[in-house]
C-alpha cells in the first residue's frame, strides 16, 4: 500500500498534496539547491581572483571576461545541468523558477548576454513568485548594461521603482543603478545609489567594499568630510587587510590639518607604515601617499622627492606607476609650471595608463599638448642657437662645434663608467643576497630583499626623462610600431628561430671588440660634420631657419595662452613674436590675441592694441571682433551665402560662362569681403583667366596668389600652374592672344539677396541635368573645394591632375561652349529626396528658457559616452527671433539621422526630461538644410518629411 502511494506520489501529471510534496523536495534538494550552492561558489571564485585598483573606486561588480568565462567553464555547464534537473523531471514544483534563473545567471557568467536576457524575461512573464521576479528583472537591467541597450535598461529600473523589493534584490537594484549611472558619468547619482544600498547588506566585506567606492568618490569630489566617516566605519568593521590599509592610507588625505601637530601625526603615521613588515608589497603606494600629502602642504621638492622612491621601489598594485608618472606631471605642470618636464612624465603616464579610465582622454590630451609645447620651444631654441653659430666666422662655428662635440663624448664616457658602476653593485648585491640565502638554510628573504633593491641609483625604466627620450628615438627611427616579440624580423616575413634568437638576445655587450682610437676620431668627426650641415649658413637656410622660428614662436604663444592657461608667458612670447616678426602673416592675430588678455586681466594695454588693430589690420576680421565680440556668430549666415554665391560661380564657369562667374565672384568679394573662402574665390579667378584671358594676364595672377595666400591647401596646384606656363613659355608654345569671347550671355539682373537665394536651386538643376554627376550639398563647417571633383563625362582642367593641358594655354582653339542650364519647371527651393553625402540632426529651441542652458556642453557629453565613434560635431547659432538651433553633423544616411532623432526621447538625453516647454528635433540632409536657412519655413519642411518619410 505504502509503495502504491509512493508510486502515485512520482507521478509528475498528478498534483494532489502528495505529488507536490515529493516534485517540491525532490527538484529543490536533487537539483536547484546543488546548482545555487555550486554558482555561488563560482561567484566567490570571481570575486577572490578580482585583483584591485585601489587608487581608485572599486569596479561595483566583479569583472567578467573571457579568461573569467575560461577559466569556470566546466563548474557553470555542471550548474546548468544540475538547474535543469527540476525543470525535466519536476515540472510541477515550485522550484521551475529559482532554476531558470539560476541558468540565467550561468549564461550570464559565459558572456552570452543576449541569451542570458531572454531567460530572464521568460522568468519574468512565466515565475509566481514576485521575488524571484524581481531578481530576474534585475539581472535582466545588467544584461542589458553589457548589451549597451541603456534605454532598456533604464526602462526595467523604472518599472522596478513602483514595486515593493525583499532586501537582497533591493541592495542589487541599488548597485545596478550606480552602474548605469557610472556609464552615464553622473557621479552624483552613483553616489546617491551606493549609499542607499548599505544598509540592505549581510556580507560585512562586500558593504566594506561598497563604502570604500563611496569615500574615494567623496574624496574625488573634494568632499573630505564625508570620505572620512565612510574610511573610519571601514576600519571600525576589522575589514580584510588590504582594504583596512589602503582605507588607513587615505584618511590623511582627507584628515583636517589644524596645525603643525597634525602635519607631525600625518607624517609619522606614514613613517610607520613604511617600517611595518606586513606593508613591504606596498611601500610604492606609502611612497606615492607621501608626496600627495607634501603636495597638499606645497612642499613640492618634498613631494618630487617621494615620488621618485616610489617609481623606484617594486610593487604590487596594479598601474600604481601611472598614477605616480601622472602626479609627477601635475606638479611640474600645475605647481611649478616647468612644462618641458611635465612633458616627460605625462608620456610616461599614458604609456602605461589604463586606458578603460575616465580620465584616460584627458591625460592623453594633456600629454599631446605638452608634446606640442615641447616641440615648439625646442625648434625655437635649437633655431637661435643655430642662427648664433651662423653669424660666427667660420674658424669660429668650427672650433664651437668641436668643443661641443668633445664635451658630448666626455658626458657619454661618465654616463657608460656610471652605469658600470651600479650595474657591479646591483651584482654585489645579488651576490650577497645569495649568500645570505644559502646561510640561513636556502631560505631567501623576500621583504629584505624588496627593500635593499634599487638602492644603487635610479632604474632606467622608472627614469621618465629617459623613458621619452628614448621613445621618442625609437618613433623616429621606426615608427610609432605595436608591441610585439621580434617585431624587425616578423615586419620582414621572416621566420625567428626561438633557441637562436634568446642566444643572440642575451649575448654579453663585452664581446664587441674595442673601439679605436682612429674609429673614435672618425666618429666624433663625422659627428662635427653633421652639426655644420645643419647650422644656416646660406641665405636660403637662414630664410627657412627665420620661417620655422617664427611659427614656433607663434604657436608658443597660442599654446600659452590657450591650452597651458598662462596669460603671462603668453603676452610675453606675444610681445617678443611681434618685435620680432612684425610683417608676419600671423601679426593680426597676436594682435588680437594681446588684445583679449589685456581686456580679462581689465588693463589698460588693450586700448594701445585695440589702436593697432584698427590702424594695421582694418580690413581683417579681427578689426570687426574687437568691436563685436559677436562678430563669429553673425557671421557664419553670411559665409553660407558666400559658400552659395561660389558654388554659383563655379556652376558658370563649367558651362563656360566666365563672365557671369567672373560677375559672381566680384559681388562675393564685395558682398561678403570677410567670408572664409579667399583663397578659393582667387583660385577660381585664375582659371577663368587661364580660360579666356591673355597669358601675360594669367602669370601676374598666379604670382599674386602664391604671395596674399601662402598657406592655402591651394598653393601647390598654384605651382603646378605657373609650371605648366613656364614650361609652355620656353618651348614657345604660348597663344598670344585671349581665346575667342564666348557666346553672348544675357547679363544676370538680379540683386545679390536673390542670387543667393536661388544659388542652390541652381545646384540642384546641375544634379537633375548630369546623370553621372554626385550630389555636392552645403556644409555648413566644412569649406567646400575650391575646384570640385564632379564626375562628368567631360573632364576639364580644373577636375584633373594637370592643372591646364596644352590647349588652355597655347594656340587659339575653339572651345565647345555647353549649353547654359535650363531653369527647372519646378520650384527650385522645393524640398527633394535626392540622396545625399551628409545628414544632420536639428533642433530649435527657445534660448531664454533654462532648461536649455549650457545645452551645447551637454550634448557634448552625451556624444562622447554614446556616439564616440560617430565623431559628431556640434554647431550652435542664431534662428530666427527667440529661438536658437544646435545642429550635429554629420551622419551618412538618413536612417541614422532619425535613429539618432528618436533616441532623444530616451531620459539619458539631454532633452529627454524637458516638459512644458515648445522645442523641435528632426533630421535633415544638409541640401534641404541650406534651403530651410533661406525659407525660415520650419512646418513646410516638417510636412514635407512626414509624408516622404
Amino acid at each position: 500500500m505504502l509503495a502504491c502511494l509512493l508510486l502515485a506520489g512520482c507521478s509528475a501529471e498528478r498534483n494532489n498534496p502528495l505529488s507536490k510534496a515529493y516534485h517540491n523536495t525532490t527538484a529543490r534538494y536533487n537539483g536547484y539547491f546543488l546548482a545555487k550552492e555550486k554558482l555561488d561558489a563560482i561567484e566567490k571564485s570571481i570575486q577572490d581572483q578580482t585583483v584591485y585598483d585601489y587608487n581608485r573606486p572599486l569596479p561595483i561588480f566583479p569583472p567578467i571576461d573571457s579568461a573569467t568565462y575560461k577559466a569556470h567553464v566546466a563548474d557553470l555547464e555542471d550548474v546548468i545541468k544540475k538547474a535543469s534537473f527540476p525543470i525535466q523531471y519536476h515540472p510541477n514544483s515550485k522550484w521551475i523558477d529559482d532554476s531558470y534563473l539560476v541558468i540565467g545567471k550561468v549564461r550570464f557568467y559565459e558572456l552570452n548576454f543576449p541569451e542570458a536576457a531572454q531567460t530572464f524575461r521568460y522568468v519574468n512573464s512565466t515565475g509566481k513568485d514576485r521575488h524571484v521576479k524581481h531578481e530576474a528583472l534585475v539581472w535582466l537591467m545588467r544584461s542589458f548594461l553589457k548589451l549597451g541597450e541603456t534605454d532598456n535598461a533604464w526602462q526595467v529600473s523604472e518599472f522596478l521603482r513602483k514595486e515593493r523589493l525583499n532586501r537582497d534584490n533591493a541592495r542589487e537594484l541599488y548597485l545596478t543603478r550606480a552602474e548605469y549611472h557610472l556609464m552615464q558619468g553622473d557621479t552624483a547619482a552613483v553616489i546617491e545609489n551606493l549609499d542607499l544600498s548599505l544598509p540592505n547588506f549581510t556580507n560585512r566585506d562586500a558593504q566594506s567594499r561598497v563604502r570604500f567606492s563611496l569615500a574615494r568618490l567623496y574624496q574625488d569630489r573634494g568632499q573630505s568630510k564625508e570620505a572620512y566617516q565612510q574610511y573610519s566605519r571601514i576600519l571600525r568593521r576589522n575589514p580584510p587587510y588590504d582594504l583596512g590599509f589602503f582605507s588607513r592610507l587615505y584618511l590623511g588625505q582627507v584628515s583636517e590639518l589644524d596645525d603643525a601637530q597634525d602635519l607631525n601625526r600625518i607624517a609619522g603615521y606614514y613613517q610607520k607604515m613604511l617600517r611595518d613588515e606586513k606593508n613591504t608589497e606596498y611601500r610604492d603606494k606609502i611612497y606615492y601617499e607621501m608626496a600627495v600629502f607634501e603636495r597638499r602642504q606645497q612642499h613640492y621638492d618634498k613631494a618630487l622627492q617621494n615620488i621618485e622612491e616610489s617609481l623606484k621601489t617594486p610593487g604590487t598594485i596594479p598601474n600604481q606607476k601611472a598614477y605616480t608618472y601622472l602626479l609627477a606631471g601635475e606638479i611640474y605642470f600645475e605647481n611649478l609650471n616647468k612644462y618641458d618636464l611635465a612633458q616627460a612624465y605625462y608620456d610616461s603616464a599614458v604609456q602605461v595608463y589604463p586606458q578603460q579610465a575616465l580620465e584616460y582622454e584627458q591625460v592623453l590630451e594633456r600629454r599631446n599638448v605638452l608634446a606640442d609645447f615641447t616641440k615648439q620651444y625646442n625648434t625655437i631654441q635649437l633655431q637661435d642657437s643655430l642662427q648664433r653659430l651662423a653669424s660666427l666666422s667660420e674658424g669660429e662655428r668650427l672650433a664651437f662645434v668641436q668643443n661641443l662635440v668633445q664635451q658630448e663624448e666626455e658626458a657619454r664616457l661618465q654616463e657608460q663608467a656610471k652605469q658600470l658602476e651600479q650595474e657591479k653593485q646591483r651584482q654585489g648585491r645579488r651576490a650577497q643576497e645569495q649568500q645570505a640565502a644559502v646561510t640561513v638554510g636556502g631560505r631567501n628573504n623576500p621583504a629584505a630583499a624588496a627593500g635593499n633593491g634599487n638602492t644603487g641609483g635610479v632604474f632606467y625604466f622608472d627614469n621618465p626623462a629617459a623613458l621619452a627620450t628614448a621613445r621618442s628615438e625609437f618613433v623616429r627611427r621606426w615608427g610609432d610600431r605595436p608591441l610585439q616579440d621580434n617585431w624587425r624580423l616578423l615586419s620582414r616575413g621572416e621566420t625567428v628561430g626561438g633557441q637562436e634568437e634568446v642566444v643572440a638576445m642575451d649575448a654579453p655587450a663585452d664581446t664587441a671588440a674595442a673601439e679605436t682610437e682612429e674609429s673614435r676620431s672618425a666618429r666624433l668627426q663625422t659627428q662635427v660634420d653633421t652639426y655644420l650641415q645643419n647650422i644656416p649658413t646660406t641665405t636660403l637656410a637662414l630664410q627657412q631657419s627665420e620661417k620655422l622660428l617664427e611659427d614656433a614662436m607663434f604657436r608658443l604663444g597660442n599654446i600659452y595662452a590657450q591650452k597651458l592657461n598662462s596669460p603671462e608667458d603668453a603676452t610675453a612670447t606675444y610681445e617678443k613674436f611681434l618685435q620680432r616678426f612684425p610683417q608676419s602673416e600671423h601679426a593680426a592675430e597676436a594682435h588680437y590675441s594681446l588684445y583679449l588678455i589685456y581686456s580679462r586681466a581689465g588693463s589698460e594695454q588693450k586700448d594701445i592694441y585695440y589702436a593697432k588693430i584698427k590702424q594695421q589690420f582694418p580690413n581683417t576680421i579681427y578689426a570687426k571682433l574687437v568691436d563685436d565680440p559677436n562678430f563669429l556668430s553673425q557671421n557664419a549666415l553670411n559665409n553660407i551665402k558666400a559658400h552659395a554665391l561660389y558654388d554659383s560661380a563655379y556652376a558658370q564657369y563649367e558651362q563656360g560662362e566666365y563672365q557671369q562667374a567672373t560677375t559672381l565672384l566680384t559681388e562675393l568679394s564685395q558682398v561678403y569681403p570677410l567670408n572664409d573662402i579667399p583663397d578659393k574665390a582667387a583660385f577660381l579667378h585664375v582659371m577663368i583667366t587661364a580660360r579666356s584671358e591673355r597669358p601675360e594676364l594669367l602669370r601676374q595672377q598666379l604670382l599674386a596668389f602664391k604671395q596674399q595666400h601662402p598657406s592655402s591647401p591651394l598653393a601647390p596646384r598654384a605651382d603646378e600652374l605657373l609650371k605648366r606656363y613656364q614650361d609652355l613659355e620656353s618651348k614657345q608654345q604660348l597663344r598670344q592672344e585671349a581665346p575667342a569671347a564666348p557666346t553672348a550671355i544675357k547679363l544676370d539682373e538680379r540683386t545679390p539677396e536673390q542670387r543667393v537665394s536661388n544659388s542652390i536651386a541652381m545646384a540642384s538643376a546641375r544634379e537633375r541635368n548630369t546623370a553621372a554627376q554626385q550630389p555636392r550639398p552645403l556644409n555648413l563647417n566644412a569649406i567646400p573645394d575650391p575646384i570640385p571633383a564632379r564626375q562628368d563625362t567631360t573632364t576639364t582642367a580644373a577636375q584633373t591632375g594637370t592643372p591646364l593641358d596644352t590647349t588652355g594655354i597655347a594656340q587659339d582653339t575653339a572651345r565647345a561652349q555647353a549649353p547654359a542650364v535650363q531653369p527647372p519647371a519646378a520650384d527650385p527651393m522645393a524640398y527633394t529626396g535626392v540622396p545625399d553625402s551628409a545628414y544632420y540632426f536639428v533642433m530649435l529651441y527657445p534660448t531664454e528658457h533654462a532648461a536649455f542652458k549650457d545645452i551645447g556642453a551637454k550634448y557634448e557629453k552625451y556624444n562622447n559616452t554614446y556616439f564616440r565613434n560617430q565623431k559628431l560635431a556640434l554647431e550652435q547659432q542664431p534662428f530666427d527671433a527667440g529661438r536658437g538651433v544646435l545642429l550635429l553633423r554629420a551622419f551618412p544616411n538618413m536612417k541614422e539621422a532619425q535613429t539618432y532623432t528618436i533616441k532623444q526621447k530616451a531620459p539619458q538625453s539631454p532633452i529627454g526630461k524637458i516638459r512644458g516647454v515648445e522645442f523641435i528635433t528632426f533630421a535633415i540632409s544638409s541640401a534641404n538644410w541650406q534651403k530651410l536657412l533661406q525659407k525660415k519655413d520650419v512646418e513646410e519642411y516638417l510636412n514635407y518629411f512626414r509624408t516622404n518619410n
